[in-house]
């Protein structure tokens, strides 16, 4: 019962579906490119690719935008792109009409004061591999058609969106997004920079955020390459090799390139202004990469989370391993920590980090926003001074690292402000909305 509570939540978290959201007072409204279904701008199931858009609030953002990716997780082969083409993340049949997310993409100025009159615009995730497929023929799977178009979505949303929305008038952009969708910002952040210099001559700063992107290329704990296989298979399947960072693409020997999958690579290859958001003991993580099973082939199951010999309870709750289990844990932590530092685009100029040990999941996009702290600086707080620093400084001053967990007994977390993990099964309904776990399918 626990492994299935575990892996509902974690389906649940990477989800977001914005039919029966509770809306904030400027909340985003679904438009679909149905415009766009000839040139091949369409979902896993074919249906038309969309984004959800509001408008700024207040005359003084009307050239501010924040665009999201939106996440979900992938799909890793051929029988689960084809489960998920019959869902709310492989087809915009199931889409609601309305979206609202919190934290940094809150349109309540009391979460988030810095940003919340902006246009914000929500891109509707439905391609299985954080935008990045472009293959041209789709494949037949249980006699279904399925598209694998993620770069093409990107394209057309962002056409659509200079040529009938304002983007063609903006002075200042952020990207961001989380889960697949803070992966996807990695992916893309240069990409986009480049379409919208090169198309929009009043922008004067662009830089990205990714919340919760940062997946680490690494075995579990019992050596297997579980999810480097994953995601090594779903960018052969969806064509993605021109749809990913193209100077990491190009650095690498065909055979490797699809390691460019991973935030880790791309990172080393971002120009763009760039801010880390994530958590170095992410709970996504723990469950899905450290402590994962592969899935017996033409199975429609999306990954086997938490399903190594007696990690089920630790992988959901770090208060429920034993020592030598959160020794584990804390190689995890400082392998992500030690990764992501070892990486020049880390302390570039210009850039920034919040990287925090709370056990959770798009943390940036929940109510901890505003409650989990480094040294007493928020989330918030920190992305606001990093944004509002210019190129020129240095990447240290907006770097906040990490505590490591203890691992010599319960309670094993080292952040007061974390608040017990604050694990997503405790959540209150408010955060559940923010996160999007209320409305998954």
């Amino acid at each position: 019962e626990e492994m299935k509570e575990f892996i509902v939540l974690t389906l649940l978290l990477l989800c977001f579906i914005a039919d029966g959201v509770v809306a904030g007072p400027n909340p985003m409204h679904l438009h679909l490119m149905s415009d766009k279904v000839s040139d091949g701008v369409v979902c896993l199931d074919g249906s038309p690719a969309g984004f959800y858009f509001a408008g700024a609030n207040d005359p003084s953002s009307s050239t501010r935008w924040q665009i999201y990716f939106q996440g979900g997780g992938w799909c890793y082969d051929e029988m689960d792109c084809w489960g998920r083409s019959k869902g709310s993340l492989g087809s915009s049949t199931k889409w609601g009409n309305v979206s609202e997310i919190g934290g940094l993409m809150d349109s309540d100025c009391s979460v988030n004061p810095s940003f919340c009159t902006w246009n914000r615009v929500h891109i509707g995730y439905c391609d299985g591999n954080s935008f990045s497929g472009n293959r041209d023929d789709p494949i037949t799977v249980n006699g279904d058609k399925i598209f694998f178009r993620g770069k093409r979505i990107i394209d057309a949303t962002l056409k659509t969106l200079m040529s009938s929305f304002g983007l063609a008038d903006a002075t200042h952009v952020m990207l961001t997004g989380c889960s697949a969708g803070g992966l996807a910002t990695y992916l893309h952040a240069d990409y986009v920079h480049g379409v919208l210099q090169s198309s929009v001559p009043s922008l004067q700063v662009f830089k990205a955020v990714s919340i919760s992107g940062f997946f680490l290329l690494h075995n579990t704990v019992e050596g297997k390459p579980v999810y480097p296989s994953e995601m090594a298979y779903i960018y052969q399947l969806a064509n993605s090799t021109n749809g990913l960072n193209s100077n990491c693409v190009n650095s690498k020997p065909d055979f490797l390139q699809w390691q460019c999958n991973f935030a880790q690579e791309s990172y080393q290859h971002i120009q763009s202004p760039f801010f880390v958001l994530n958590s170095a003991l992410d709970s996504w993580q723990t469950g899905c990469i450290y402590t994962s099973e592969y899935v017996p082939s033409n199975s429609t199951d999306n990954g086997h989370c938490a399903a190594a010999p007696g990690w089920n309870s630790c992988s959901s709750d770090p208060d429920k391993c034993t020592s030598d289990q959160m020794k584990r844990f804390v190689s995890y932590e400082r392998d992500f920590t030690a990764t992501l530092q070892a990486i020049p685009t880390f302390t570039k100029a210009g850039n920034g980090a919040f990287v925090y040990s709370c056990h959770t999941h798009c943390a940036g996009q929940s109510s901890a926003f505003n409650k989990f702290a480094i040294n007493n600086v928020t989330m918030q707080q920190a992305i606001t001074n990093w944004w509002n620093s210019d190129a020129n400084t240095q990447a240290s001053t907006n770097t906040h690292m990490p505590c490591y967990y203890s691992d010599t007994a319960s309670p094993y977390d080292c952040n007061p402000s974390c608040g017990g993990h604050m694990q997503e099964k405790n959540l209150s309904p408010a955060d559940m909305h923010t996160i999007g776990m209320n409305h998954c399918t």
